[in-house]
């Protein structure tokens, strides 16, 4: 493949154009005027842009960094010539991707490229994938060194085997150890563990299920005996309860006949003579009411014959006066007809005022005669009531009610009574089968019978338990037959598993062979690229499968690339990645970013020297931001390009 033409607008690129020459190109600019977004427009558009990366402290993702700065979509074109035909690579912004859009065609026909997508055609153009294009034919700034890569390690390898086999020797390690691990690791994946646990578990539920049969089979028994002894506790109980019904209907009859005599003490419900339907109390009152008002009568009269003895002396008084004033009347009368007829007029006067006075007591006697009738007609004894022995009737009557309320209250006793133990069932008819009484109290033997039942209910939890685990754990013959068939996988393991450990065994040995010679070829043009680079002074490199490398001068021992100064260490890791894009990628184009910058100006004349003559079979792009790389270049023909 051979870069024609790249367009750009990529990061700081604002549909730049590049277009590098067939061999080495030497393009030179300052710091920041592009050089590296090139280099990371060409991997872009070669193997596209990862957007699963994102923005961290300290680092930002291709898809942010290369945002072009003037705010335009991200796209490009890339033109090259492979296999002896000009073709050109679009990419382009799409709705979830900003550098997801892709086309490959034919320039001068537009029609489409066969066999070319987004994702191979980085692989396509340049025969490897990305991991072995980055870490060989691509040099970013700082990025001399080479590391370890399964992808690379396996590219060498298949040199070191003729190229009969595209494979490392770690990736079948890798593999085998896996598949290995797989059978016996840990308790969480290693198959073997897993079927020996599983195993394991089985002779341990077979054991569980034998012990749980057993405890099944003890439990019934357990059950079956408690069992019986409820049933004889509950027949001694059921003699009790019949005994107390008997003691009850018993109690029942003499209730009943109690209530009976009670019924026939009850008294006559008729009103008494006297005090009718009165209460005790009442007719006690009554009584005592009647018994005043003939006190009050009699205390009347008496006081009444008191006031008619005193109206009788008045009457008397009245008619002696009125008696006495009338002989005197006529007395006087006679006497002053005799005066006057004697014409004695002092005496006939004299005798007038004792007519006068005679008149008078006549006169006052009368009034108090007619007074004292008034009073005797006024004092006339008044009517007293017969009560006779009222009080102790009302008492005997009192007596009589209290004896009445006794017997009703008797009688609703007894009736409660009747009621009560008819509610309890009581009944006037009995059985008359003999009874006796067991050999425990009815308190005993309900005690028992709650113990038993406790007993009974335990055994039954523990025996639906049993029967829960055995019916969980399945069929004993499933069982049986499932770790039969674990044996049979078991012992297939084991064999699987001692055969990769032979195997890695075996590769273990022939990777210690194959280290023995690893990778001649890329030894050997890593070694005269080397020297090359560093005016023979280095004549000889080894490299290691993880490819950390020795240098070695004449006469010395191999020294580490660890050891090297920093000039001669890019030198070294310079060396060995050309060699290895000779061995492994021959068609693609070589990328140096500012690779040269750790060169002084010697070893730098000898790397563009190394340089010019490796670009007569590939194309080889340079970037610089020193000037000696353009000055030199133009000294010696090679075409320069200023951004």
């Amino acid at each position: 493949m051979r870069i024609k033409k790249m367009t750009a607008a990529f990061g700081a690129l604002d549909n730049a154009v590049l277009e590098p020459g067939d061999g080495l190109t030497v393009i030179t600019a300052p710091n920041e005027a592009g050089k590296s977004t090139w280099a990371g427009f060409l991997k872009a558009m070669l193997y596209g842009i990862d957007t699963r990366e994102r923005d961290k402290t300290g680092f930002l993702a291709d898809k942010t960094r290369y945002q072009p700065w003037s705010g335009a979509p991200m796209s490009g074109e890339l033109q090259v010539e492979w296999q002896g035909k000009d073709i050109t690579i679009r990419r382009f912004p799409t709705r979830t991707n900003p550098f997801g859009g892709f086309e490959a065609v034919y320039t001068a026909s537009g029609d489409p490229v066969p066999g070319l997508t987004a994702a191979n055609v980085g692989e396509q153009l340049t025969g490897v994938g990305k991991e072995v294009y980055l870490r060989s034919a691509f040099v970013g700034q700082g990025g001399t060194a080479i590391g370890a890569s399964k992808e690379l390690e396996a590219r060498v390898a298949a040199l070191a085997t003729s190229g009969q086999e595209d494979v490392s020797y770690s990736a079948v390690e890798r593999t085998l150890k896996d598949w290995r691990n797989r059978r016996r690791a840990n308790r969480a994946n290693g198959l073997i563990p897993q079927l020996e646990e599983e195993k394991s578990n089985l002779d341990s539920t077979l054991r569980e299920m034998e012990q749980t049969r057993r405890r099944r089979v003890e439990a019934e028994q357990e059950l079956a005996r408690l069992e019986e002894k409820q049933r004889e506790i509950q027949s001694d109980l059921e003699i009790w309860a019949r005994l107390e019904r008997h003691d009850l209907n018993r109690r029942y009859a003499e209730a009943y006949m109690e209530w009976e005599a009670a019924q026939a003490n009850l008294p006559k419900d008729k009103p008494h003579p006297v005090f009718g339907t009165m209460s005790g109390e009442e007719a006690w009152a009554f009584a005592q009411e009647k018994q005043e008002e003939r006190e009050a009568a009699e205390e009347e009269n008496r006081h009444r014959e008191s006031q008619r003895a005193e109206t009788e002396k008045q009457y008397a008084t009245g008619r002696q006066e009125m008696l006495m004033g009338g002989i005197l009347g006529a007395c006087m009368l006679l006497m002053v007809a005799a005066q006057l007829l004697a014409s004695h007029w002092p005496l006939a006067a004299l005798a007038c005022a004792v007519v006068l006075c005679g008149i008078y007591c006549f006169f006052h006697g009368r009034k108090l005669m007619r007074h004292a009738r008034d009073e005797q007609t006024a004092c006339q004894p008044v009517p007293v009531p017969e009560t006779g022995d009222l009080l102790n009737q009302a008492a005997e009557y009192r007596e009589t009610l209290a004896a009445a309320q006794q017997a009703r209250a008797a009688e609703a006793a007894a009736r409660r009574r009747v009621d009560d133990l008819a509610a309890q069932g009581g009944q006037l008819f009995d059985t008359l089968e003999m009874l006796y009484p067991p050999a425990q109290s009815k308190a005993a033997t309900a005690a028992q019978l709650s113990a038993v039942e406790r007993e009974l209910a335990r055994v039954r939890d523990d025996l639906a338990r049993t029967e829960g685990i055995l019916t969980h754990m399945g069929g004993r013959s499933d069982i049986e037959a499932r770790r039969g068939e674990l044996d049979v996988q078991l012992t297939r393991r084991l064999e699987e598993y001692d055969a990769l450990t032979t195997a890695l065994e075996a590769l273990s040995a022939a990777n210690d062979a194959l280290r023995q010679r690893f990778s001649p070829a890329l030894n050997q043009k890593a070694g005269e690229l080397f020297a090359a680079l560093t005016g023979g002074r280095w004549p000889r490199l080894t490299l290691a499968r993880d490819f950390s490398a020795q240098a070695a001068a004449e006469d010395t021992l191999p020294r580490s690339s660890l050891a090297l100064s920093t000039g001669t260490a890019e030198q070294l890791y310079l060396a060995v990645r050309l060699a290895v894009c000779a061995l492994t990628v021959p068609g693609a184009p070589i990328v140096l970013d500012d690779a040269l910058t750790a060169f002084d100006d010697a070893r730098c004349a000898l790397a563009l020297a190394l340089l010019k003559e490796q670009a007569r079979d590939r194309q080889i792009l340079l970037f610089s931001c020193h000037g000696r790389e353009a000055g030199w270049a133009t000294a010696h023909d090679v075409p320069v390009i200023q951004l």
